[in-house]
C-alpha cells in the first residue's frame, strides 16, 4: 500500500486531504472548549486594554497642555511686569496664545496669575475662576467644574505652576497658568478607544463629578457605573487618581463574545464547504492533471522511435505549455542537427576572414613606414638646398604621425605635450607666426600617465574654430597641474568665443556626446568615460570675442582598460 502511494500522485494528494479533514475536525473541538474557557479572561483583557489607552490617551493630551503652558510662560518675567512694560509683555503672551488656541481649538480661555492669585493676563473668553479654585497649585492639576456662569456646561482646567530662581530647590513658584478646556476634545478621545467593544467608560474627578459616561454597544445609556460594577456580566476596572481624574471601564463579558456562536457554524459551514472543495480537487487533478501527465509520460518513451510525432494537447494552461515546449524542444533538436551539417563550412568561411583581416592589419602597418620614409626623404631634400624650415616642418609632421598611429592608448604628459609642441611649430609656419601657442606644465606631473592624442584635438579646435578666423594675433595656452591626488588640464584661447546657444550645443555635447569615430569633442568624452568612469570633470566656458576656457579634471592614476 505505502508502495503504491509513493508511485502515484493522486494517492499522495488523497492523503494529504484526509489528513487536512482530520487536523480540521480536531481544530474545530478545540476552538470550542476554547471560546468557552476563554471568554471571561478575554473580557478582563479588553478591560485592562481599554483602561490602559485611556490612561495614556489622557497622559499624552495633558503632555500637551503642559508643553504649550511651558511655551506660553516662556514669555512670562513675573518681576518685570511694571506698567512700563507691561503692555509689551501682554502683547507677546496674546500673540502666542492666538497661536496656540488655533491648534488647540478646545482651549478657550488662558489666565496668568501670580503667586498672590492676582490676575496679570486674561486671554480668550472672559472667565473667573470659582472661589473653590482660588487657590495656588504646587503641582499640576486637572480637573471640572461650571467655570462659566451663563453656560449650563462644566468645562475642564489645567492648571500649571510656574516656577523662577537660580533652580533646583532654590526655585522659588512666581504664579499660575490655567487654561479653561472645551470638553468636546476629552469626551471625544475616550469615546474614540471604545471602538466597537460593548463596554462603558466614565471619567470623574476628585469632587466625585460624572464628567463623562460613554457607552458602546448594547450597553443601556440609563445605566450607571455603580449598576455595572455590581453587574457579574460585566468586567470593572479603574484607574488610580491622576491630577485629580479617575477613569473607569466595565467591559460586557457576554456582549463581546455573542459573535461566538455564529463563528461556531460558519466554521462548520466552511468545514463542509472545504470538505467538498477537496473532492473537487482531486477529481479535477485526476482528469486535468494526472491523466496528461501519463500521456505525456507515454509520448516520451514513443519519441525515440518515432522523433516525428508532435503532442497534440489543445490547451492554454501550464500542461499545455509543457507539451508546447517539448514540441519545441524537438524541432530545436531538429534545426541543431541541421546546422551542425553546414558548422564546417562556416568555420572555414570565418577562418578564412581572419586571414584576410591579418593581411590588412599587415598592408596598414606598412603604409604608416611609407610615409614616414617619404617624410623623412623631404626632410633631406630641404636640407640640401639650406632650406631648413621645409625640413623642420617635415620633421614635425613625421612625428606626428608616428605619435598618431602609436599602439599604446596610454602616453606620459611628457609625450604628449612634446606632441602638441610639434604641433604648434607647424601652425606657427602656417600661419606665420599670427598664433602662438604655449605650453605651462608643472614638472610634477610630467612622468604622469594620461590618454594618447587627448589635447591636441583640443588645441587644434581652438586655432581653426577661434583664432583662425580673428584678424589680430591669437594664443592658445596648455596648462596641466596637479591639485592634490587629481591632475587639471585647461585650454584658454583668446579667439571669437562662441554666443549662449552655441556654448549650450558645446556643454550638452560634453554631457552627451555622440556616437561617432571621429577625434572631436564627443570622441574625447567617450574616451574620458572608457579609461575613467565617472570620476572626471569637463567644462567649457566662452565670450564673444573674448575667447573659449575648456577644463578638464581627472585622477593622477589610470590603467588602460580589458
Amino acid at each position: 500500500m505505502i508502495q503504491k502511494i509513493r508511485n502515484s500522485l493522486l494517492l499522495q494528494l488523497i492523503c494529504i486531504i484526509l489528513a487536512v479533514l482530520i487536523v480540521l475536525t480536531g481544530t474545530l473541538y478545540i476552538s470550542y472548549r476554547y471560546v468557552r474557557q476563554t471568554t471571561y479572561n478575554y473580557a478582563e483583557a479588553l478591560s485592562d486594554s481599554l483602561l490602559r489607552q485611556a490612561d495614556n490617551a489622557m497622559s499624552l493630551y495633558e503632555e500637551n497642555l503642559r508643553y504649550n503652558a511651558e511655551a506660553l510662560c516662556q514669555y512670562v518675567v513675573m518681576e518685570d511686569m511694571s506698567e512700563e512694560n507691561k503692555d509689551a509683555q501682554q502683547a507677546k503672551i496674546s500673540s502666542y496664545y492666538s497661536q496656540i488656541a488655533l491648534k488647540n481649538r478646545e482651549i478657550v480661555s488662558a489666565i496668568l496669575l501670580d503667586k498672590d492669585m492676582n490676575t496679570l493676563v486674561s486671554l480668550g473668553k472672559p472667565v473667573t475662576l470659582p472661589k473653590k479654585q482660588q487657590y495656588l497649585r504646587k503641582g499640576e492639576d486637572l480637573n471640572a467644574d461650571w467655570y462659566y456662569p451663563d453656560s449650563k456646561d462644566f468645562y475642564y482646567a489645567f492648571f500649571y505652576p510656574i516656577y523662577g530662581g537660580a533652580g533646583g530647590s532654590a526655585q522659588e513658584q512666581l504664579g499660575m497658568c490655567v487654561f479653561i478646556l472645551e470638553p468636546w476634545r476629552i469626551d471625544g478621545t475616550l469615546n474614540n478607544i471604545l471602538n466597537d467593544s460593548m463596554a462603558a467608560m466614565l471619567l470623574s474627578d476628585s469632587n466625585k463629578l460624572d464628567l463623562s459616561f460613554s457607552t458602546f454597544g448594547n450597553v443601556p445609556s440609563d445605566v450607571t457605573m455603580a449598576e455595572l460594577k455590581e453587574n457579574e456580566d460585566y468586567v470593572y476596572r479603574e484607574g488610580n487618581w491622576q491630577n485629580g481624574i479617575r477613569i473607569a471601564v466595565a467591559v460586557s463579558v457576554s456582549g463581546n463574545s455573542e459573535g461566538s456562536e455564529s463563528v461556531r457554524k460558519l466554521i462548520m459551514l466552511a468545514a463542509i464547504l472545504i470538505t467538498l472543495f477537496l473532492a473537487i480537487i482531486i477529481f479535477f487533478s485526476y482528469y486535468m492533471m494526472a491523466r496528461p501527465i501519463h500521456a505525456i509520460d507515454r509520448f516520451i518513451d514513443d519519441s525515440i522511435k518515432h522523433p516525428e510525432r508532435r503532442l497534440k494537447f489543445r490547451r492554454t494552461d501550464e500542461i499545455g505549455t509543457v507539451a508546447a515546449s517539448l514540441n519545441h524542444m524537438l524541432d530545436e533538436n531538429q534545426r541543431m542537427i541541421e546546422e551542425i551539417k553546414d558548422s564546417k563550412i562556416r568555420l572555414y568561411e570565418t577562418e578564412l576572414a581572419q586571414q584576410r583581416m591579418e593581411i590588412l592589419a599587415y598592408r596598414n602597418q606598412i603604409n604608416p613606414h611609407f610615409l614616414y620614409n617619404t617624410l623623412s626623404c623631404i626632410r633631406d631634400m630641404a636640407l640640401i638646398n639650406d632650406e631648413d624650415n621645409i625640413a623642420e616642418v617635415a620633421m614635425a609632421l613625421s612625428d606626428i604621425f608616428r605619435y598618431a598611429v602609436k599602439g599604446s592608448n596610454i602616453v606620459t604628459v611628457r609625450d604628449e605635450v612634446s606632441h602638441i609642441e610639434r604641433y604648434a611649430r607647424i601652425m606657427d609656419y602656417r600661419f606665420m607666426g599670427k598664433i602662438a601657442i604655449k605650453t605651462d606644465v608643472e614638472e610634477a606631473v610630467m612622468d604622469k600617465p594620461m590618454i594618447r592624442f587627448f589635447l591636441q584635438p583640443l588645441v587644434e579646435n581652438s586655432v581653426f574654430h577661434g583664432l583662425e578666423s580673428k584678424m589680430d594675433a591669437g594664443y592658445v595656452n596648455v596648462c596641466i597641474k596637479s591639485v592634490g591626488d587629481r591632475m587639471e588640464m585647461t585650454v584658454t584661447d583668446n579667439g571669437c568665443g562662441m554666443d549662449a546657444e552655441t556654448l549650450e550645443n558645446y556643454r550638452n555635447e560634453i554631457n552627451n556626446p555622440r556616437e561617432s569615430g571621429g577625434i572631436g569633442l564627443s570622441n574625447i568624452v567617450q574616451r574620458l568615460r572608457l579609461f575613467y568612469g565617472d570620476d572626471y570633470t569637463i567644462t567649457a566656458d566662452s565670450e564673444i570675442d573674448k575667447g573659449t576656457v575648456i577644463r578638464i579634471s581627472v585622477p593622477d592614476h589610470m590603467r588602460e582598460p580589458g
